[in-house]
């Protein structure tokens, strides 16, 4: 469709030269001509406005230009288009031979898992940070969200030409490990029955960590009672972060997300980086003394208020090493750099791309997207309540355990995916747990994979026939003529610019909505139309291309999603 759109564009800037050459339209310059879609196919394939554009430049009513501009489109010279109309106070409506919706069908045989691919990226390399949670407890849902947006990203990424990677920022230093390190300690006293003991304030509550104490207290007994205090914290910070990072990434994988790198924080401050930036920030003035910490100079690039960035103890605050870490990511050589952010870290954006505007890097290297919260909704509609320190969170492998006892492992994954996928990153999302469990086709993610399972169907229902597909050059695809296969072959046309709009905008969403628009039209064919009739074998053969074609463009969706493609249900 994105080739057709240029074509009809030159057809159309042609058609506006060759008026103003022969006097019929009275303007200097030739603006770019926009293209809105169409309502109904009644009403053409593509439409532009351009007439209603040009009138005040024109000095003429829309209509008036609109019919110049057909009257110089010369049909026979341009067999891509069957008819020129005009509508309303002047729209252009351009309705396209059939031959161009045959071509897509003979795209995607010839393309198959490659169609909706291209090379716009042209090998970039680019990195995606995502999840990055603190190794301080189990992956809640609202991390599991962004790694479904992540691993999507990076997938739709890769399809136009880029080489995007996934990356997870480990952070295990500074305070919320040491907080980690208090906790675990407690707990291990207490399994060890020492009594008036508390969680030490910020520290964290949760029954996971009371059980990984307990275990640790059961296997090693009070060996490390014979620690320090320090020495017995500091060790089981260390543990306690190599236990629960372990469990991150189990759950990840479960989920269908493998990182391509793991970075970390500790190893980013032990690097000696992070001092390079502060001489870095001091040579260029933007560092001063105050209170007795030393202040980053945030009003200089238009912030409210400056900000500490080496507190009077001497440690620093996490805006240095972040921004050491953005620093290392630029000399690995990525021009594009996205980092998926929690809700929790809006304030955050301004001052990050601050510093790293500070560090001499282009503004526009640096994209940061918040992926808003997640609201666990049940089957009454109430909202659970969520926080890690207090210890009332749902987990990521928890949802997709509740899942897995109705639909199954692999569907639990798929649903999760789906329903993180199917909003746009910057609203927040109520996963609705009695629709994710409905196997009708209410449930949006089964409707797809059902579309997809009922092509499998035909074809396996064919192969019990002895009715084989053909090869399509072989297939009269003329044959195809109900208004529904017309409206079927359209919307696999849009696929390729989807995919490449999805990746431009950085939206997931755009894909699974995409997907059901297509399931929400092949459904009613499937049910309507016959496909395999032994009394007309030059249409079966035509309309299996159709099937397969559906069947293909389904499976890459889904597969950019990280989403199974069915063969029944």
């Amino acid at each position: 469709m994105d080739a057709i759109k240029a074509e009809v564009y030159d057809i159309l800037k042609n058609a506006i030269h060759a008026a103003i050459a022969a006097g019929d339209l009275s303007i200097t310059e030739v603006p770019d001509i926009p293209f809105s879609p169409t309502k109904t196919p009644e009403h053409g394939d593509i439409a532009t406005p351009i007439a209603l554009g040009l009138a005040k430049q024109a000095r003429k009513p829309p209509r008036d230009i609109a019919k110049i501009i057909k009257d110089r489109i010369d049909l026979e010279s341009h067999p891509t288009i069957h008819e020129v109309d005009i509508a309303g106070p002047g729209f252009i409506n351009i309705y396209l031979s059939d031959e161009w919706l045959y071509d897509t069908l003979r795209t995607i045989a010839s393309t198959q898992s490659e169609y909706g691919t291209c090379d716009k990226g042209a090998g970039k390399q680019l990195q995606i940070e995502f999840v990055s949670a603190n190794p301080t407890g189990p992956i809640n849902i609202v991390s599991g969200r962004a790694a479904a947006v992540g691993d999507t990203l990076v997938n739709i990424l890769n399809a136009i030409g880029y080489k995007a990677i996934r990356e997870y920022y480990v952070n295990d230093a500074g305070g919320q490990v040491d907080r980690l390190g208090e906790s675990i300690d407690v707990r291990y006293r207490q399994a060890l029955g020492e009594e008036g003991l508390e969680i030490p304030e910020g520290g964290y509550q949760g029954e996971y960590l009371r059980e990984y104490a307990e275990a640790i207290a059961e296997t090693e007994g009070d060996t490390y009672l014979q620690l320090e205090t320090n020495e017995r914290v500091g060790h089981f910070r260390d543990k306690g972060v190599a236990h629960i990072l372990a469990q991150q990434k189990t759950a990840l994988e479960r989920f269908g997300v493998n990182f391509d790198v793991w970075s970390s924080e500790k190893a980013i401050r032990d690097s000696g980086k992070p001092e390079e930036i502060i001489g870095l920030f001091q040579e260029k003035e933007y560092l001063y003394e105050a209170e007795g910490a030393t202040w980053f100079r945030m009003t200089d690039f238009g912030d409210d208020k400056d900000c500490v960035v080496i507190r009077s103890s001497g440690e620093y605050t996490y805006f240095v090493p972040d921004a050491a870490y953005h620093r290392d990511k630029y000399d690995r050589g990525f021009t594009t750099v996205i980092d998926l952010l929690g809700p929790d870290h809006q304030g955050h954006i301004t001052r990050l791309k601050n510093l790293v505007k500070a560090l001499g890097i282009p503004d526009d290297w640096l994209e940061i997207s918040i992926i808003q919260q997640v609201n666990l909704v049940d089957a009454e509609g109430n909202r659970l309540d969520m926080s890690k320190r207090r210890g009332q969170f749902f987990t990521l492998d928890a949802l997709i355990d509740e899942l897995a006892e109705t639909v199954g492992e692999q569907f639990a994954v798929d649903v999760a995916r789906y329903f993180f996928l199917m909003r746009a990153n910057n609203t927040h999302l109520d996963f609705n747990m009695e629709l994710a469990v409905t196997h009708a086709s209410e449930n949006p993610v089964f409707y797809i994979q059902y579309a997809h399972a009922r092509c499998c169907s035909i074809f396996e229902q064919g192969n019990e026939q002895g009715i084989a597909p053909k090869p399509i050059e072989a297939v009269s695809l003329k044959l195809l003529t109900e208004p529904i296969e017309y409206e079927l072959i359209r919307k696999l046309a849009e696929y390729p610019s989807v995919v490449l709009l999805s990746a431009e905008a950085r939206e997931a969403h755009r894909i699974p909505h995409y997907l059901h628009e297509l399931a929400g039209i092949f459904h009613p064919y499937y049910n309507q139309h016959r496909v395999l009739d032994s009394s007309d074998m030059e249409k079966t053969h035509a309309r299996l291309i159709l099937i397969q074609s559906v069947q293909t463009v389904l499976k890459n969706g889904l597969t950019l999603l990280g989403i199974s493609a069915p063969t029944s249900m």
